[in-house]
């Protein structure tokens, strides 16, 4: 077989340093942060609710005693936080970290039933969560079957947890901060072996199927950060002005990579708790935000609501980066005429690659793109015989770089399907690659749903419809909202025979009732939000696998 044509970043290399991602980020953050009785992370809701890089490290390090001494997290344990945007939210992680244990993050919305799946697929033996969390975690343990986890495993965010008679009380956070010595883990050697240590674990459908664990080691997180922070720099204000509201959940990781890239370079962040968007447009007014990551059905919500923004003073606001999805160029468009030249930027990336690959800046900006490839990234484009292409072909993208994960969680099999023995990771996204390295996404291999940047897998809901008695056989399959800007799950039903006399009417009701219960099964980003379509029949091909593009031929739909 032919050498790969590999196309390399036209970013200069830059070096990462062998160091845990503690390590590496406080150290960074000393150098790098303002006045040391400056906030460098504020609460959105209360003002006064702030931390600066000092007190953040010392809260992680004392929790990291806490944890250490009164939990018993040890080097090696998994840690599930499930937490909504906090200003604490960072130093959990760091303390976890600091014990060479590892983080699972889940996110705050999922129901008992996928808590439970990840929680026992992890592994985890400890849990971290909000008070409004808690009666859902304590459903997902005991239907995981998880004995192990006691309450003593069990820690909250609040200062104290008042829960319903039946809600144990669990202790907060604050209850175990410790001042005691405790083994601080510090990972050192060579390249290889710090490539192959775990921080967290995080949850991906990848190219198809059920959600895979996704193993992130110190080495690529760390990576990732310098790759981002370095692009993020371009974009900055002077020193005193840099601002940025973190409105993206931190639990995702391009949330979670921004929220450590920025304090890096100087840059306030606000912590907004749950998005709202004219409270979005107060607190760039009140905050004098001069950038934001968003998604693109809330970068839409501003185009339409453009005139309620005029009550604003946004004139503070000098760019924002979209990702999670393809922005349209029209919406770009409309952005930067209706908010004063407001630079609209996209970027590009997975799960399994830390996640960032590619990103626009000022120096890096065309319209259309995800910006340029990150520093000490490769891309190959290949055609469907596995062929690849040169610069400019369209074909699926593929990147290799110190950023690409350590592989899926206790699955070679996947692992060994999407990175390939050059170490290119394959996206299953369609596009190509410029002669100037700038990234273009057209359309997707994978049969993944995209619903505001949250991944939905057909065949993990295709598995929760058909234990409904009522449904025979089912599909699932993405269509694109116009009002919502955005992937919405449609299901296609073959309805089990009825005893009653069969009429549309009644098997409506039955089809409606099915996606009311389906919608409790999930979360919200996993509803049946595209309605659903009864069918005879569900196509497929001679080995059985779905054909999902037939679908869209059928007429009726009825939209929820």
């Amino acid at each position: 077989m032919s050498s790969p044509i590999v196309l390399k970043s036209t970013y200069p290399n830059i070096d990462v340093p062998l160091q845990d991602l503690p390590t590496f980020f406080f150290a960074r953050l000393k150098a790098s942060a303002p006045a040391p009785l400056i906030p460098l992370f504020v609460d959105s809701d209360t003002a006064t609710l702030t931390l600066t890089a000092a007190e953040l490290e010392l809260l992680s390090t004392r929790l990291a005693s806490g944890l250490y001494h009164t939990v018993g997290v040890r080097s090696g344990d998994i840690v599930a936080v499930v937490l909504p945007n906090s200003i604490y939210y960072l130093a959990v992680i760091m303390a976890v970290l600091m014990l060479g244990a590892t983080c699972t993050l889940a996110n705050p919305a999922y129901t008992a039933g996928e808590l439970a799946h990840q929680l026992s697929d992890s592994s985890a033996r400890f849990v971290i969560v909000s008070r409004p969390g808690l009666a859902i975690i304590l459903d997902a343990i005991e239907r995981a079957g998880l004995t192990e986890i006691t309450e003593n495993q069990i820690l909250c965010v609040q200062d104290k947890v008042v829960g319903e008679e039946e809600c144990p009380e669990v202790r907060s956070i604050f209850d175990i901060l410790c001042d005691r010595h405790f083994p601080l883990v510090h990972l050192t050697g060579d390249k290889r072996s710090l490539q192959r240590v775990p921080a967290l674990i995080c949850y991906s459908s990848g190219t198809t199927g059920l959600p895979k664990g996704v193993l992130l080691s110190h080495y690529n997180l760390v990576s990732n950060i310098l790759q981002v922070g370095g692009v993020l720099a371009t974009m900055t204000t002077p020193l005193t002005q840099r601002c940025a509201l973190i409105v993206l959940p931190i639990f995702h990781s391009f949330g979670l990579v921004v929220s450590l890239s920025l304090p890096l370079i100087q840059t306030k962040l606000v912590i907004m708790r749950g998005f709202d968007l004219q409270r979005f447009f107060a607190l760039v007014e009140q905050h004098r935000v001069t950038n934001t990551m968003l998604v693109p059905p809330i970068l839409n919500q501003m185009v339409k609501m453009r005139h309620t923004a005029s009550a604003y003073d946004l004139s503070s606001l000098k760019w924002v980066i979209s990702g999670a999805a393809p922005l349209g160029t029209e919406t770009a468009r409309c952005l930067e005429l209706a908010y004063n030249g407001l630079a609209v930027m996209q970027g590009y990336g997975l799960t399994e690659s830390s996640p960032g690959l590619s990103l626009g800046g000022p120096l890096a900006h065309r319209k259309g793109s995800s910006g340029q490839i990150l520093p000490n990234i490769e891309a190959k484009v290949i055609n469907d015989s596995g062929q690849s292409l040169e610069a400019g072909e369209t074909g699926e993208l593929c990147f290799r770089g110190p950023n690409i994960m350590i592989g899926y969680l206790n699955n070679d099999k996947a692992t060994r399907e999407t990175i390939d023995q050059d170490g290119f990771l394959h996206t299953g996204d369609i596009g190509h690659v410029d002669a100037d390295r700038f990234v273009y996404v057209t359309d997707r291999k994978k049969e993944l749903i995209k619903f505001n940047g949250f991944q939905v897998a057909p065949a993990e809901l295709e598995s929760i419809l058909i234990q409904h008695p009522q449904v025979r056989d089912c599909a699932v399959v993405g269509v694109f909202d116009q009002q919502r800007q955005t992937e919405v799950p449609r299901a296609y039903l073959v309805l089990a025979p009825l005893e009653d006399t069969v009429t549309s009417t009644n098997l409506d009701e039955t089809a409606q009732a099915i996606v009311t219960w389906m919608d409790c099964q999930v979360a919200y980003y996993k509803q049946l939000r595209g309605g659903y379509k009864i069918v005879s029949a569900i196509p497929k091909s001679a080995s059985g696998k779905i054909l999902r593009r037939a679908l869209h031929d059928t007429s009726v739909v009825f939209q929820k």
